[in-house]
């Protein structure tokens, strides 16, 4: 009876590590579906549309245990991030266009993905980008007006999905600021589609113009704000019978310059405001 008992031991315990060794190495490149068991969650699932991107090329894993970037390698990023060791759920702070300046900054995720089109980002197991962006402000030099923005599909040049992490136009902060202190922003999510604000910004020359807006305070950035954009946003303009996807949608975040917590602005050119359908003419990457 002992000698069976003892015969099971060994052969469970060959087995289990045999299938430990076969997992290893693929989660050790966040390649594979399983649960990670750090985490307790599944590795993410890219959203790719199968064409290179420098931005990607600066970010990108290790393949097979053959080096790109990591952790520990960064290369020319400020910092890599890997949760749980799991680089499908993972972000890079990432240089901007002269690859020196930490005045401006690309918050960029470790795993191939498109742009905010991608549906991926409204699940619920999705990493938190903005908060990740938000948690790398430190890493940029400049005062204190921040601002987190992505483009939308129609108006980006590359595709790779980056946050721009850089200062705030300061007329378009004076202008938040005014439209918060006169009540034309609320706290209430559910008017953010109605409250529709002017905002001061640039174009290549610095010639100031105005466009519109649509204003919303939240207390947090814990929030996945991709997906409040679907629902807040993007399907009420739908059942309106106006022209509205999430590729159309460009998205800034910024501190509220009027009081406490953060200020969230949506815009894009199809849904009938004078919008923009990028955030470049409200920052100040100088």
């Amino acid at each position: 009876m002992t000698n069976t008992t003892t015969t099971r031991s060994r052969f469970t315990r060959r087995i289990a590590a045999a299938a430990a060794l076969a997992v290893a190495p693929v989660l050790a490149f966040g390649l594979s579906p399983a649960a990670h068991a750090e985490t307790g969650t599944q590795h993410y699932q890219g959203c790719d549309d199968h064409k290179g991107d420098p931005i990607w090329d600066g970010v990108k894993p290790p393949a097979h245990g053959v080096g790109e970037h990591s952790p520990k390698h960064p290369g020319r990023n400020f910092d890599i991030q890997w949760p749980g060791h799991d680089s499908t759920r993972g972000w890079a702070v990432h240089p901007g266009v002269d690859m020196k300046t930490t005045q401006d900054l690309l918050v960029v995720p470790t795993v191939r993905e498109t742009g905010i089109e991608c549906d991926n980002l409204l699940r619920g197991d999705a990493p938190n980008y903005f908060k990740h962006a938000y948690e790398s402000v430190h890493f940029m030099t400049g005062g204190p007006d921040w601002a987190l923005g992505i483009n939308s599909a129609d108006a980006r040049r590359l595709n790779q999905l980056h946050i721009h992490l850089t200062r705030l136009y300061a007329p378009a902060r004076d202008d938040i600021a005014q439209a918060v202190k006169a009540g034309k922003v609320s706290t209430d999510e559910h008017k953010w589609v109605d409250q529709v604000v002017e905002i001061t910004g640039h174009n290549d020359k610095w010639q100031d113009s105005k466009h519109q807006y649509r204003a919303w305070i939240t207390d947090s950035v814990d929030a996945n704000f991709f997906k409040k954009l679907d629902d807040d946003i993007v399907a009420p303009l739908h059942k309106q019978g106006k022209s509205a996807a999430m590729a159309h949608e460009t998205l800034l975040i910024t501190r509220n310059p009027a009081g406490k917590g953060f200020v969230v602005l949506e815009s894009n050119t199809t849904s009938g405001i004078h919008g923009v359908a990028n955030i470049e003419g409200i920052l100040d990457k100088r």
